[in-house]
């Protein structure tokens, strides 16, 4: 199961512990005057001095397992700062970590966000845990929907921020601090994605490739050491294929999955047969099934903000229902790779090399590597590379069928997010590169996740600070995407998968669900909630709706993503009316468990 944690504090009358342990089938692992801590049994409770870890550590340097209480020693009476530059420097894993301080509690989550911490006040003090089940456990009432925060979560495209779309619940980002004293509460970075980032690296350093593969291979061994048989998520693509190579050679018990669709463009059984193959692992396939989608079923309604698309209904269906067949007790993907790895599609190396190179001979190379992936000539690219470079990198908005005026209404500095803040001198490429890591955070919890823990190992803390130095030409590499990693592991798979430069996806799948319940969708999106509240433009979907034109890839994710909202809007609002009827259960997903 996947670990659960339950941390309460400054409470103004002490917590019965025996009532909450009941309640959520937790054990108490810390209970000190302000702080009390319960957790599952897969969740360890490590202690640094004064300070407590909860989740799983693993050790930076060493074998690539899990480690005990019982093995880990750090700084003692050094303060908060000491301990968490000690958890930063010497371990990695899913965490959150605890010391009091003169005023209060610091909690600090673990960079790679891989065990979540939502936060609220209670009714007798400040709750923190790791899923809104568990402050609901503590006396929360069930949230009302923030529908501003609603809005900024789809205009903003999830860019990550403290704010969930559930009224007074908030997330304490990874690699931040929470510091929690009477009458305030602020979060602080604690560590910084700049602070790993070398523009100054030889670009002909080819120890990279080496340096990568050794703390991809460390980190998916170390991840997933715990867990007794994994189902890997598979498509032929470089990154999933990435893990399944480290998963191999690790000898683990291992089963690949891979979905595809009716149509061609949808089907990648060929790439990832021969992936299996060469591997010698097996694989299962399965269908995307229309018959799977249910419009009134949110992908997530646990999470305090919709993460979902109804297109995923199928994936996580299928995966769960393979996982139960073949007794998995953990999910792993790749989901992540285009983010840590640098892809990109944009001239922004360019730009990057002439402002940290200048014009050398490595320019005209750079050149050459964008023109060749891209498929355009060099003027193209040197165009594009001077607007890249004049105007630097911006996080895009997406204002796609919202409503305009609520977007205008939008409070100033809401686009803040202390990662996009560049230092002096950042080149546009690397600023983009942790951009996408941002990207990803809030897609770490898919709906699976309730049933089996999901590996995401490639989001790694050490797997993002080998990636972060590495310039966003080098990721370039002889016109290739992702260059460093395929590099690195070439010897690992088949020539087909490393040298692949096109990838299919589920788009034609997502287009026979729009074609399917195409009426269903229209009067969802016109009469729900998302238009009672002014959160999409009703007359953009009602034309939209009318013209006999195909969706676009970008107008099916949206208007999936909506459908999908609708649905988590629906399960929140049914949990509220549910509060008056006590013993009632927590609504169920609609997905088979494990």
């Amino acid at each position: 199961m996947r670990p659960r944690y339950l941390i309460l504090l400054a409470t103004r009358i002490a917590p019965d512990t025996l009532r909450l342990a009941s309640a959520t089938g937790l054990a108490l692992a810390i209970e000190r005057p302000g702080m009390v801590a319960l957790t599952s049994e897969d969740c360890a409770c490590y202690r640094f001095g004064d300070t407590f870890a909860l989740g799983t550590l693993y050790p930076r340097f060493g074998p690539a397992t899990p480690l005990s209480p019982s093995q880990v020693s750090g700084a003692a009476d050094d303060g908060p700062q000491a301990a968490e530059r000690e958890l930063l420097r010497r371990f990695y894993g899913g965490y959150v970590a605890l010391h009091s301080t003169r005023d209060g509690t610091r909690v600090l989550r673990d960079p790679s966000g891989a065990l979540a911490c939502y936060y609220a006040e209670t009714p007798n003090g400040f709750a923190l845990a790791s899923d809104v089940d568990l402050l609901l456990a503590c006396g929360l009432p069930p949230p009302a929907v923030n529908w501003t925060a609603v809005l900024r979560h789809f205009y903003l495209r999830g860019l990550p921020g403290p704010e969930t779309c559930l009224q007074g619940v908030d997330e304490l980002l990874p690699g931040f601090a929470l510091d929690v004293s009477v009458g305030a509460i602020e979060q602080r970075m604690r560590w910084s994605p700049w602070d790993h980032v070398d523009i100054d690296q030889d670009a002909a350093n080819q120890s990279v490739e080496d340096q990568l593969r050794r703390v991809v291979r460390h980190s998916v061994a170390a991840l997933t050491a715990r867990y007794d048989r994994l189902l890997l998520s598979v498509s032929g693509g470089l990154d999933s294929s990435i893990i399944a190579a480290c998963l191999a050679r690790s000898g683990r018990d291992v089963r690949c999955a891979t979905m595809f669709t009716d149509e061609p463009s949808g089907d990648e059984r060929v790439h990832a047969r021969a992936l299996c193959d060469h591997l010698r692992l097996p694989l299962i396939e399965r269908v995307y099934r229309i018959a799977d989608v249910d419009l009134d079923v949110a992908i997530s309604p646990h999470l305090p903000r919709p993460i979902g698309r109804t297109l995923a209904q199928s994936f996580e269906r299928n995966h769960l229902e393979v996982a139960a067949e073949e007794g998995v007790d953990a999910f792993v993907t790749g989901n992540g790779g285009d983010n840590v790895f640098g892809f990109s599609q944009s001239a922004a190396p360019v730009a990057d090399y002439y402002l940290m190179r200048g014009v050398r001979p490595g320019l005209v190379r750079t050149i050459a590597d964008v023109c060749r992936q891209s498929e355009v000539g060099p003027l193209e690219v040197l165009r594009a590379a001077v607007r890249v470079k004049r105007r630097g990198y911006r996080w895009t908005p997406g204002p796609m069928f919202l409503d305009a005026g609520m977007i205008a209404a939008l409070a100033p500095g809401y686009l803040h997010q202390p990662w996009l803040t560049q230092p002096p001198g950042t080149p546009p490429g690397k600023a983009a590169h942790i951009a996408a890591l941002l990207r990803v955070q809030q897609l770490l919890e898919p709906g699976r996740s309730r049933f089996a823990p999901v590996v995401t190992p490639l989001l790694a803390q050490p797997v993002i600070e080998a990636c972060l130095p590495i310039p966003s030409w080098q990721w370039r590499t002889r016109g290739r995407d992702r260059a460093v990693a395929r590099d690195a592991f070439a010897g690992d798979l088949p020539a087909a998968i490393v040298g692949r430069r096109s990838k299919a996806g589920p788009d034609a799948f997502s287009a026979l669900i729009l074609r399917h319940h195409r009426q269903s969708i229209r009067d969802r999106l016109l009469d729900g909630a998302l238009a009672r509240n002014h959160i999409v433009d009703r007359a953009a979907l009602e034309a939209r709706f009318r013209s006999e034109q195909p969706f676009t890839g970008e107008e099916q994710s949206r208007l999936l993503d909506l459908v999908d909202t609708e649905a988590w809007i629906g399960a929140w609002e049914r949990r509220g009316r549910a509060v008056s009827r006590p013993g009632r259960p927590a609504e169920a997903s609609g997905l088979p468990s494990v």
